[in-house]
């Protein structure tokens, strides 16, 4: 286990010249064009390849928690295509069907009032759809679909698998990470790798403090972490 571990962080620091806590600001891919960049979201252009390359170099089981309208879904799945390398891959978004059911969610778990972003009102719930519902469509588009299982709902709740590469777009700030990170630890295998959206210093920090985690890159706001095991 000690020797995959050792050899799993070999690899992302070969892939990412880990030098912690160092921020990226080079384009990992930069002659590589992504279909899944035609996808709406919040993923940058360098956050998409570095998901890419991350899963590139990588085996086994993905989980994705917070698709959205599939932009890193996409990203995940053509690295999985580019490489002939097929693997289970889970990917779950909480099926809102309003504006209210966002908000009841959101401003509970930030304790605040959350404003609803304007691409879930013109491109979700103005047309009484669920963001899985246009993922879907998005990756059926792309002739992705087929290397995902798209689910709608809380994905710790329906899911107890493990895994061995975690994409979380579900750790905003950080009452959203004490509240998902600790959830991330049973799913993970000894030696998963986490990418983490909405990354910066001090949430890095809060995740640190939270799992047994080895902090290796950030792009944009994607982190990427090791996690040790328990």
């Amino acid at each position: 286990m000690k020797t995959r571990i050792k050899r799993i962080k070999h690899s992302i620091r070969q892939l990412i010249g880990y030098k912690p806590p160092i921020k990226s600001k080079s384009d990992p891919l930069p002659n590589k064009i992504l279909a899944a960049e035609g996808i709406t979201g919040w993923f940058s252009r360098r956050e998409c390849r570095r998901l890419y390359l991350t899963v590139a170099m990588t085996s086994g089981p993905i989980l994705e928690i917070g698709h959205f309208l599939g932009r890193s879904t996409a990203c995940i799945c053509e690295a999985m295509r580019d490489m002939r390398k097929p693997r289970a891959f889970r990917s779950y978004d909480l099926g809102f069907r309003s504006s209210a059911d966002f908000k009841e969610y959101y401003d509970r778990l930030h304790m605040t009032d959350v404003p609803v972003p304007s691409q879930y009102e013109e491109i979700v719930f103005s047309q009484s759809t669920t963001t899985t519902e246009v993922a879907t469509r998005n990756l059926r588009q792309l002739g992705l679909d087929s290397l995902v299982t798209l689910i709608s709902g809380d994905a710790f709740e329906l899911d107890h698998e493990k895994y061995d590469l975690i994409f979380c777009d579900a750790t905003h700030e950080p009452h959203e990470i004490e509240a998902n990170v600790p959830r991330l630890i049973p799913r993970s295998n000894h030696g998963c790798i986490w990418a983490l959206h909405d990354m910066n210093q001090v949430n890095i920090e809060r995740v640190l403090a939270l799992a047994n985690v080895e902090f290796c890159e950030l792009t944009g706001s994607l982190g990427t972490f090791v996690y040790r095991g328990d």
